[in-house]
């Protein structure tokens, strides 16, 4: 027979379909807007049709919604990690907490693809055919094609030039030669590959304690697992022992997950068929373990009896299980709580562990503890401290102390004198401490290498710890001054070079080692002269060895300044202004001199020198005035309420107290100048006066140029800077200022010359009947007047004023001005 010439052969290498597990209303649509799958059989035409089923066809897939990850705390749960009562313990004790338990095997449900079907692999020998399954049969020969059949409603499937052909209920294995047999009916010298394409889709029921009961459109591959896993799996009030798989209204298997869960075993995971029901019965009895087993948890007992079948549930006890005590808390007849415990120890039991637990029974909700063994390190000795292996060592018979101090466990330097040996006396343990030499204990001394037992604790010192080590010190004109180990046969040179050898500005001629004997109860000191430079040629005469507290000191080359000490700096209206360095007894005049000397617009009245050892001393005043200033504003606020007279006179005063303590730390903040007051005049003039002082270094001289103000601060109606005036006396600035407020204390005014010295009616000469001289001071350009505020308005306050006029004078020794309180 020639071969059939048929068109649209499906290819070879397509792949099967896949499909997923959908669950449908009572309709049997699918929710989510789904529309309903279609399981019709291929069109029939004149001939036999070759095309691919339509993908619509194909049930678009639902993933289930999956369990939380987090699965919250079940009652039975909550009822067997509550049973830790408080236990008062030591710091040593070892109470056991049961914790939180968990009921096994329902994480496995947490994701709700976890039990997914797989859809790519080939289907079994025992897959039975049925509606909306295609069967892709490939035939070459006198028949050449590759067709897609789809089985129908009634379960046929129509082949070329055959007609229909009842496949419904055929196993997969049977498949291909039935269609075979029917083919060599018509055609001849052919041969035939049959596999399976797309799957039908089959509805199954799961209904009892599962997290989404329903019906579901699975994969005809899927398994009672599958399902489970579509629904969420099993409630924790569920069981997974007793599932029961209903086909037809009969029972058709039992399925228990412990299989699956403990052994991998899924013999009994039967494939489904369309309208099988699986039912999660409520769980039944349950027991837990807690402790030192290897799967602490709790599990629903269904063959279990006793405790040694709890234990293979949980995968055995651990090595770390105290067998001599092993508990079960049980709750009998609803009425009380109870505690047994059992000795499963094979020491002390007659029978071995396993019999021991076969005869104790396991009832539901009992919970049984496994507690720890003591944790202490038994047939032991620990060695501690200045040793390089410091740690436990095994106890052998007959280990001494010398055996832990093996050469190469023992650091330098260690304390050979005296080793401490803690050892716990029985009965009551108690530790006692034995003293021993470590190097008689080494040298076998049967005194002092002393045999040790379990528990013993060997602590070796180091001599830092118990020797005051000797030390000499080393001063002034070296590298690294300081303090220094002595090592025996240690010589003068050597500390030199710990030292970091003698610095440049060292004078080698003379150095002075200062020692002292000890000359019974009493102590001499004295000094030895060496010569540095015999001692660094190694002389051994100069070079002589070192005691304890030796103190060598180096002397500096007399007349050496360090970099601070020969600097000085000049600024300012000089013809070079910069910094110098300065040779020793050198004064003013020289280095302005070769500054080049005064430049034009120098103005001499307003020269300002500091220096570093005036501003030291000026700041050590200043912070024990400041102390001393704010502790008596501290006893003035205390005395505050018994003095006043009035509640004005109270806020008045309290708000002054509070404005001097705020100009006290703002001083604070202030540095002192270190000013000194000098009259510089010409050059010719200046040389060999009072002022042309001998310099030191860091010494600054600044020099401004001329100016052309004065500057009115404090009491006046306007703070200003005016205009100098040739001639023009101190009134005639206050006037030009607006004249003193009706606050200005002007008893108390004061001018600050351009220079840093100060003038004030106190110092100014006596007045006239008609005239003031202090009013009639002539200023010069850079003077600054200054009117303080008014303090006499009542008594307490006058009190104030001396406290103010204190904090005005330390202003100006740091450079600025405190015109009132603030």
């Amino acid at each position: 027979m020639p071969p059939q010439n048929l068109t649209s052969p499906l290819p070879l290498n397509s792949p099967p379909a896949s499909v997923n597990a959908i669950k449908t209303d009572k309709s049997g649509f699918a929710e989510k807007g789904m529309a309903p799958a279609s399981l019709s059989p291929v069109p029939q035409d004149s001939g036999l049709s070759t095309s691919v089923p339509p993908t619509s066809l194909q049930p678009t897939p639902v993933p289930p919604a999956p369990v939380p990850v987090d699965i919250p705390v079940s009652a039975i749960e909550k009822a067997m990690s509550s049973g830790d009562d408080p236990v008062v313990e030591t710091d040593k004790s070892q109470h056991f907490k049961t914790g939180q338990l968990r009921q096994f095997g329902y994480n496995f449900f947490r994701s709700g693809d976890l039990f997914a079907p797989l859809t790519d692999i080939p289907v079994g020998p025992d897959y039975i055919v049925g509606p909306g399954d295609t069967i892709i049969v490939s035939a070459w020969g006198s028949l050449e094609g590759t067709y897609p059949l789809e089985v129908n409603r009634n379960g046929e499937i129509q082949l070329p030039r055959i007609g229909p052909l009842k496949v419904w209920g055929v196993t997969y294995e049977r498949l291909p030669q039935l269609i075979r047999n029917n083919l060599a009916k018509v055609f001849r010298d052919f041969n035939v590959s049959v596999t399976m394409g797309k799957l039908k889709v089959i509805k199954v029921y799961v209904v009892g304690e599962v997290a989404n009961p329903g019906d579901y459109n699975l994969n005809s591959l899927s398994t009672v697992i599958n399902a489970l896993s579509a629904a969420g799996g099993p409630l924790k009030s569920g069981s997974l022992r007793n599932i029961s798989i209903r086909r037809g209204g009969k029972l058709v298997e039992t399925l228990d997950l412990y299989d699956f869960f403990l052994s991998g075993d899924k013999s009994r995971d039967v494939r489904l068929q369309p309208g099988d029901t699986l039912f999660v019965p409520v769980i039944g009895p349950i027991a837990g373990i807690a402790g030192n087993v290897r799967r602490p948890a709790i599990y629903e007992l269904r063959n279990e009896k006793n405790l040694h079948d709890l234990l293979n549930l949980a995968g055995g006890l651990l090595p770390t299980g105290y067998l001599q005590r092993v508990q079960i808390s049980r709750i009998e007849a609803h009425t009380r709580k109870t505690i047994s415990d059992f000795n499963l120890d094979t020491k002390k039991a007659e029978s071995a562990p396993d019999s021991v637990a076969q005869t104790i029974p396991v009832r539901d909700l009992d919970l049984v503890r496994i507690f720890p063994i003591d944790n202490t390190q038994r047939d032991q000795v620990r060695l501690e401290g200045y040793v390089l292996r410091p740690g436990d060592y095994a106890l052998k018979p007959g280990l001494k102390i010398s055996n832990l101090l093996l050469p190469d466990n023992i650091l330098p330097e260690y304390y050979r004198e005296a080793g401490e040996l803690t050892r716990l006396v029985p009965p009551d343990l108690h530790p006692e401490k034995i003293i021993f030499n470590p190097a008689k204990a080494l040298a076998g001394d049967p005194a002092h290498d002393i045999s040790l037992t379990e528990f013993d604790t060997v602590r070796i010192f180091s001599r830092v710890e118990m020797e005051e080590l000797p030390k000499v010190r080393i001063g002034g004109e070296v590298q690294r001054p300081g303090e220094y180990r002595l090592f025996k046969n240690m010589a003068v040179r050597d500390l030199l070079i710990m030292a970091g050898n003698p610095k440049l500005t060292a004078y080698l001629k003379s150095a002075e080692i200062a020692r002292i004997r000890k000359s019974g109860e009493s102590v001499v000191s004295y000094p030895i002269t060496i010569d540095v430079e015999k001692v660094l040629a190694e002389d051994p005469k100069a070079n002589i060895p070192l005691e304890p507290f030796d103190e060598l000191t180096i002397r500096r080359i007399p007349n050496w300044s360090e970099e601070t000490d020969r600097y000085v700096t000049l600024k300012g209206e000089f013809v070079f202004p910069g910094t110098y360095p300065v040779y020793k007894g050198e004064h003013l005049s020289s280095v302005i001199a070769r500054a080049g000397g005064f430049a034009s617009k120098a103005y001499l009245p307003g020269t300002k020198f500091t220096r570093i050892s005036v501003q030291q001393e000026q700041q050590k005043r200043m912070d024990e005035i400041l102390a001393r200033t704010e502790q008596d504003i501290a006893e003035k606020q205390s005395e505050l309420a018994s003095v006043a007279t009035s509640k004005e006179e109270l806020e008045a005063t309290r708000s002054s107290l509070e404005a001097l303590l705020r100009n006290v730390e703002h001083l604070k903040k202030v540095k002192a100048e270190g000013r000194m007051v000098i009259r510089l005049k010409p050059l010719d003039e200046f040389r060999g006066s009072n002022h042309d002082l001998e310099l030191a270094g860091g010494d600054v001289l600044e020099v401004p140029a001329r100016p052309n103000s004065v500057n009115v601060f404090g009491q006046v109606y306007n703070t200003s800077t005016i205009i100098h005036e040739q001639g023009e006396p101190l009134t005639y600035y206050l006037e030009k200022s607006g004249g003193a407020t009706k606050d200005a204390d002007m008893d108390e005014a004061y001018v600050i010359r351009a220079d840093g010295s100060v003038s004030s009616r106190q110092n100014a000469p006596s007045s006239f009947i008609f005239f003031d001289s202090f009013m009639s001071t002539e200023l010069n350009p850079g003077d600054s007047v200054v009117v303080p505020q008014r303090m006499q308005r009542t008594a307490w306050l006058r009190e104030i004023k001396d406290i103010t006029t204190i904090i005005s004078q330390i202003a100006l020794t740091a450079g600025t001005v405190m015109l009132g309180l603030r």
